[in-house]
């Protein structure tokens, strides 16, 4: 703490009990305080002690992002499958993970938005997965707006 080499702390909290460790971090030892908390989940007391925050978005608001983007491919595709759906959702996704759209698109399958079907087409060779969307279900719920 006390060493002159260390400039910024940085936490990863929203706990208000971390205001105390701030001050202190800020006012006896002279430190840049960055803290890094999640919407709606991030103390107003912790906001108000620490030099600067960063706030970051629920897993609902990541998911609903991801959500639209796998809706709009599905739309617009006409042979909507499970892998050309995470990748088109990478590409226009910026910084999301494959594991992220992953677990989107898994979620709205569990939840039964989202079913994927075999489909046999003449001129292919074997079966082919389709997904296919239940958009009454969709609309419904107001998972997308």
């Amino acid at each position: 703490m006390s060493s002159s080499d260390i400039q910024v702390f940085i936490l990863f909290s929203g706990d208000g009990h971390f205001s105390s460790v701030t001050s202190f971090l800020k006012n006896y030892f002279h430190k840049e305080v960055v803290i890094y908390g999640i919407r709606d989940s991030f103390s107003k007391t912790l906001q108000e002690t620490a030099s600067r925050v960063v706030i970051l978005p629920t897993e609902e608001e990541l998911n609903g992002n991801y959500y639209r983007l796998i809706f709009d491919y599905l739309r617009e595709s006409p042979d909507p499958t499970y892998e050309n759906a995470i990748a088109t959702v990478m590409k226009k996704s910026k910084g999301a993970s494959k594991q992220q759209i992953k677990a989107s698109l898994n979620k709205l399958i569990e939840c039964d938005y989202i079913s994927e079907r075999k489909l046999n087409f003449r001129g292919r060779n074997g079966a082919h997965k389709n997904l296919f969307v239940d958009w009454e279900k969709v609309q419904k719920s107001g998972i997308i707006s």
